[in-house]
């Protein structure tokens, strides 16, 4: 009996389920179905996958996230158009947690419909979920792990925001960021990207320097450990290791973060002994180098 129940119980949960789907379609019903699906999007299993193969469901999201954008030009935002402007993104994060959808969503070039909410400046609560949001589908893109992903973002105004969040977001919007930055640079080609011209080295670099500097006023750990590694990763770099040498905050040399009984940062010391531990070797790779051709002439 208790078996018969529970597969009942399944049956009246699924019918649910596909019923919010195809309610998306239907501007009626699209709010409840919305909330109702981002609520249990870590309960449905392949919910990805059953909103990117239903008739009508991406497109009815697409309509509720382009019917934001009056108040995106306007810069204003509402507590109830963020609550249902989120409830649509957190559907797209579920469909980007799929690596194969991740492609797919990169493909028909649907991040640009999302770019344009990282353009909201108020500091709001209402905005701030929206910036997170939007965020988080950007990584959940990028943990896919796969180069077109990265290239595709390369081609947008990513990179900016990313930097900007990082150095004036919230605590949450500058974890993302930090992880979003740290994915992009894994890549060869975002290394690359970000390598190759003096202008974007410096950039960079310098808004990694106010980052670390900020980490001692406000305790992050999680910006830290990427922040770290994006170092780290720009050390393979032929043409940034000597800017990062000459530029590289003091208290990533001191070993500021490496204190005893430092709040919040007791586990750096890992993460900071394998970066002293680079530059210390490509930093004597590089006095080689230039004793050689001292040496030669």
């Amino acid at each position: 009996m208790n078996a018969q129940t529970s597969v009942m119980d399944q049956r009246i949960e699924a019918e649910r389920i596909y019923g919010w789907i195809t309610d998306l379609c239907s501007q009626e019903g699209r709010l409840v179905a919305m909330l109702e699906l981002s609520e249990r999007r870590g309960q449905i299993e392949s919910l990805g996958h059953l909103l990117w193969h239903s008739f009508g469901a991406v497109a009815g999201l697409l309509q509720e996230i382009v019917s934001i954008y009056p108040s995106v030009l306007t810069n204003d935002l509402s507590s109830q158009e963020s609550q249902r402007i989120c409830a649509a993104i957190g559907l797209f994060q579920a469909m980007a947690s799929d690596p194969s959808i991740a492609l797919l969503l990169i493909r028909c070039e649907f991040i640009s419909y999302l770019m344009p909410m990282l353009k909201l400046t108020p500091q709001t609560r209402a905005v701030e979920h929206v910036r997170l949001s939007v965020l988080g589908v950007i990584c959940g893109l990028l943990k896919s792990d796969q180069k077109e992903v990265v290239v595709y973002f390369l081609g947008t105004e990513l990179m900016p925001h990313i930097l900007h969040n990082l150095e004036f977001g919230s605590s949450m919007s500058k974890v993302l960021c930090a992880f979003a930055l740290f994915r992009i640079l894994g890549h060869e080609v975002g290394l690359s990207f970000v390598g190759n011209t003096m202008a974007r080295k410096m950039h960079l670099i310098h808004t990694l320097a106010r980052v670390v500097y900020q980490l001692t006023l406000e305790v992050e750990p999680r910006v830290l450990k990427h922040v770290v590694r994006a170092y780290f990763r720009l050390a393979d770099h032929p043409q940034c290791i000597e800017l990062i040498l000459k530029h590289l905050p003091p208290q990533l040399r001191n070993g500021y973060f490496c204190k005893e009984k430092l709040p919040g940062y007791e586990n750096a010391n890992l993460e900071l002994a394998k970066l002293s531990c680079k530059l210390a070797n490509k930093e004597a790779q590089l006095k080689k180098g230039k004793e050689s051709i001292i040496s030669r002439k």
